[in-house]
């Protein structure tokens, strides 16, 4: 299935703000369309930073489990599966981006369902990988972790799936905990990679966290390390495949 647009997840925050122009700016250069998600804030609503999840209740998600997540992680999650609603809601394909993400190329070969396919690394420099030259996604590849849930693509049927997870599911995580960096939440969804890359995790000051993580699982694409020409550290961790 192709991918009609873009959702950017952001927040009530200057910085998320911010970010999410950025990554909006990034989609119309590729030519795709897109459309802000406002998503939850954890310090500005109200009883949101000790139950995110009863906003989730109210955006249609149902919950096996009452989770006991709390804070901005679990606000950034609940955000996540309001958006995997909306995708099921209008039987769609999309691509998701967090507000730090910027869309490098317009994704155009087919999203397979029951595949969650993640589009790119977590970097400090974006500026410092030539993606011009290493292309769009041409292929997919097979991966079971991935560093963190800033961009990736999902169909309907897809989003379906991990819905009905988090409903049958004895707990909720955080969505990068829970989701892409182990296998168990998600069913028979299977996780893949683009080759090349077309979107980027840009770290910069968190929202959520103190410090921002750069994990980027092996083994990386060579047409990422190709292309990347910087001093700064990738995060690499063993097991990707």
């Amino acid at each position: 299935m192709k991918v009609s647009k873009v959702y950017i997840l952001r927040i009530d925050d200057e910085r998320s703000i911010k970010y999410a122009k950025t990554a909006a700016d990034s989609c119309d250069k590729v030519g795709i369309s897109w459309e802000y998600f406002e998503g939850l804030n954890a310090k500005s609503n109200g009883d949101s930073q000790s139950n995110p999840w009863n906003w989730a209740k109210n955006q249609g998600i149902e919950f096996g489990k009452q989770p006991t997540t709390k804070g901005p992680a679990a606000c950034a999650t609940a955000g996540h599966f309001a958006i995997w609603k909306r995708i099921v809601d209008n039987k769609e394909c999309a691509i998701v981006l967090e507000h730090d993400a910027l869309l490098l190329h317009k994704l155009e070969i087919d999203i397979p369902d029951n595949n969650l396919v993640v589009l790119g690394y977590k970097v400090k420099d974006p500026q410092n990988y030539n993606h011009e030259k290493a292309g769009p996604p041409s292929s997919l590849e097979k991966r079971t972790k991935h560093g963190g849930a800033h961009s990736y693509a999902i169909t309907h049927t897809t989003a379906k799936e991990l819905l009905n997870n988090v409903k049958n599911g004895n707990r909720v995580n955080h969505i990068d905990n829970q989701f892409f960096l182990t296998g168990n939440s998600r069913g028979k969804v299977e996780m893949k990679i683009t080759n090349p890359i077309c979107a980027l995790g840009w770290l910069r000051e968190s929202t959520i966290w103190g410090k921002s993580a750069v994990d980027n699982y092996m083994p990386i694409l060579d047409s990422f390390k190709n292309n990347y020409n910087s001093k700064e550290s990738l995060g690499e961790k063993k097991g990707g495949i």
